[in-house]
């Protein structure tokens, strides 16, 4: 019989968001100090292009730290799991046999727009398995949360064909749904308000229109709502799985 496996890109969206409010920073320290240093023009204009560089540099690293390609393939007694960066040389491979009389609890958790599965050994080390996409054409594909959760139904079965007692899939607490997601979304969404301040108001004068950049004044707009509504999403999850747990 040929294991079962599934696989999917796991975007560790807590190092996307904290790179790329780092990446602010360091480019409004750059220019003040930049602004501070230069006596002329000629002595400016560099200094602020280092710093744009330093800039991209940050983001683009970060983005390719967060892909990784996570596999699960469920064995005759046990679950092999890999991870590895999808970029190579962008993080660290690993690779563990964890047999099923070691899974201590499996749940599942928020990430961004996605739902994770979550392995728990008993030595309290955690994994994470991400869905893969949907088939089918295009550039843009949807999670395929179905398929995902028919994997964790075989790997329950499979848990209780070898005599394990399965645990239940129960939902759990992320990331965004701790104190410390909670903080860094509501540090992004105050971030965020300012620049979008900024982008209506240079759409108020005319800017936007005279330069074309009216889809760059959209984005501008449109990220503090949605941190707003991750953050709404984020809380509503947090309090029906302390609910859950509180009535358990």
């Amino acid at each position: 019989m040929t294991p079962l496996s599934h696989q999917g890109l796991y975007r560790n969206s807590a190092l996307m968001l904290a790179g790329f409010l780092g990446a602010i920073a360091l480019l409004i320290g750059g220019i003040a100090a930049a602004l501070h240093v230069a006596n002329t023009g000629d002595e400016l204009v560099p200094l602020v292009f280092g710093t744009l560089g330093v800039f991209v540099l940050v983001v683009v690293v970060c983005m390719l730290m967060a892909l990784r390609q996570h596999r699960w393939t469920i064995e005759a007694q046990a679950v092999l799991i890999e991870e590895r960066p999808l970029v190579p040389l962008t993080g660290r491979r690993r690779m563990r046999r964890v047999p099923f009389i070691e899974i201590a609890g499996l749940s599942s958790v928020q990430n961004a727009a996605d739902d994770l599965l979550t392995l728990t050994a008993r030595d309290g080390e955690h994994f994470v398995l991400p869905p893969g996409l949907q088939p089918g054409q295009g550039l843009i594909r949807k999670p395929d949360q179905a398929g995902l959760g028919a994997f964790a139904g075989e790997l329950l079965g499979a848990m209780t064909a070898a005599g394990i007692a399965a645990p239940p899939v129960a939902a759990g607490l992320g990331f965004w749904n701790r104190p410390a997601g909670l903080i860094l979304l509501g540090i992004t969404l105050l971030v965020t308000l300012p620049m979008a301040a900024a982008a209506l108001w240079g759409m108020w004068e005319g800017a936007a229109v005279r330069h074309r950049g009216g889809e760059a004044v959209a984005i501008f707009v449109m990220m503090p709502i949605g941190v707003a509504w991750a953050m709404v999403r984020s809380w509503k999850r947090r309090r029906s799985v302390l609910r859950a747990l509180r009535e358990s």
